[in-house]
């Protein structure tokens, strides 16, 4: 069964995963340069996404993902906006 995580969800797994209280991770932040986030590190937390049941994004998807915002959209897809 395949799991759409809000925005809120991922704010609050990737907060967890990154061991930072979830006022320090916002939807904006960008991975790398404001959280710190490597490519081990984002592997990390694209395995924690899926074991919460979402769908993983294409890895051409993962390309345009600057922010946690940005991860949510391609996680979710554009209907997420709608």
């Amino acid at each position: 069964m395949t799991t759409v995580l809000s925005l809120q969800d991922l704010r609050k797994l990737a907060a967890a995963h990154l061991g930072r209280p979830l006022e320090e991770v916002g939807s904006q932040q960008r991975l790398v340069e404001d959280l710190d986030v490597d490519s081990l590190e984002m592997h990390a937390l694209l395995i924690q996404i899926e074991e919460a049941g979402a769908t993983l994004p294409t890895a051409e998807a993962l390309r345009d993902v600057v922010t946690l915002a940005d991860l949510h959209l391609a996680i979710a897809g554009p209907d997420a906006l709608a």
